[in-house]
């Protein structure tokens, strides 16, 4: 009585161990999947973000209609500081014209010529024509030309730390094709993993089966 008594304990404890260790698997799946996704997403973001701004002139970049431009000098630090990348949003040509004292706009000084990001320091109004007055906030005058509510491109919504930095390396060919090969990266370690498992899965079984037969001996 107490062989038998101890050949059906054995694979009880058994069962426990096998239920928690199954447990912390599937646990281990769902976090492995889910930073999975995380890594994927990123990668498609970085994807598009590479190929909507490499073909646009350099410092200058549309993405989902916002305008973004990558900070090349100084002259608004602290606010906006060298290789940040500033996100504007876009402004029609009746809200261009309706811009207010302190707001940070990006505009051409001159057809052709580079953006710039500055604060509006005055609004001025000749013969109902609305123009602004621009300056850095690390400046220590106002900028020589008025701007006109045509040269706007957009106006400032956020920025992004060394952003501008990030970009630059976006459209490095090295990087851009690792971001290419990323989804099928992520899809070949999803078949390895798979593989990982049944392997792991027949080893397990082969196990229980010679544990099951090494019991039945010992009877």
């Amino acid at each position: 009585m107490v062989a038998r008594s101890n050949a059906v304990l054995a694979p009880t404890r058994g069962t426990r161990g096998g239920g928690a260790w199954s447990s912390a698997r599937r646990v281990a799946n769902l976090i492995g999947t889910a930073i999975s996704v995380v890594v994927v997403m990123i990668g498609c973001v970085g994807i598009v973000v590479a190929i909507a701004t490499h073909f646009a002139p350099e410092g200058e970049y549309t993405v989902f209609g916002h305008p973004m431009l990558v900070v090349l000098s100084g002259s608004m630090s602290p606010t906006v500081r060298t290789g940040d990348l500033v996100i504007d949003n876009p402004v029609s040509a009746g809200e261009a014209a309706q811009l207010k004292a302190g707001q940070i706009i990006s505009f051409r000084s001159a057809p052709g010529a580079k953006v710039i990001t500055h604060r509006i320091a005055q609004v001025t109004s000749t013969s109902g024509a609305v123009a602004y007055v621009t300056k850095g906030d690390a400046n220590n005058a106002a900028d020589k030309t008025q701007v006109a509510p045509p040269q706007i491109v957009g106006v400032y919504n956020t920025k992004i730390s060394n952003g501008g930095y990030i970009l630059n390396a976006l459209h490095q060919p090295l990087t851009l094709s690792l971001l290419l090969a990323s989804p099928a990266l992520w899809f070949l370690s999803g078949m390895f993993f798979e593989w990982a498992k049944e392997v792991d899965g027949g080893q397990q079984r082969e196990q229980s089966a010679t544990a099951a037969d090494r019991e039945g001996e010992e009877r």
